[in-house]
């Protein structure tokens, strides 16, 4: 406990064991919410894995039916419908470290970037297969611009936290 939040406790009449007994009761919440915080975290990357795997498999069809152009359009509101769930788990999250945000930060947007691959390659063999009228995607441009829409919510957030950061500073 901080020593001016000390004093001000004895200036009220506190005797140094109930001082005592409150700085251990507070720091054992701190622990008990600390390791919460990171199931909590654990469980939402399981759920942003498992989102990814499904949006991966929604895409399937997109893929093989539609064009570039509105291939991609349908990529990037799913990806950012995605992402933006990633971002409303993870930063909601107390008493995480920047290490968790960082592995987040990686991870998920690697296995994202992995699953689109797959789905698109997968789609394109379809469309061989098939001899369906449409071109071969890219899994590789289709998986950065996944990956990247994915991931822009989480961006624009954490601007949005330094400006704000700043403008309370000033």
């Amino acid at each position: 406990m901080k020593i001016i939040t000390k004093t001000r406790l004895q200036q009220k009449g506190w005797n140094d064991v109930d001082i005592v007994n409150a700085e251990q009761a507070l720091e054992r919440d701190l622990r008990y919410d600390v390791h919460f915080s990171k199931i909590v975290f654990w469980s939402a990357i399981i759920v942003i894995v498992f989102a990814n795997i499904v949006v991966a498999g929604v895409l399937i069809p997109f893929l093989i039916a539609l064009n570039q152009g509105v291939l991609y359009s349908a990529v990037i509101i799913l990806a950012g419908t995605v992402g933006f769930l990633y971002n409303f788990l993870i930063t909601d999250i107390g008493h995480l470290e920047r290490k968790h945000h960082v592995l987040a930060g990686i991870l998920i947007p690697i296995v994202a970037l992995g699953n689109i691959v797959v789905v698109v390659i997968f789609s394109n063999k379809v469309i061989q297969d098939a001899k369906i009228p449409n071109v071969q995607h890219d899994p590789y441009m289709i998986g950065v611009v996944f990956a990247v829409a994915f991931i822009l919510p989480y961006i624009i957030d954490r601007i949005r936290l330094m400006v704000v950061g700043r403008k309370m500073a000033a």
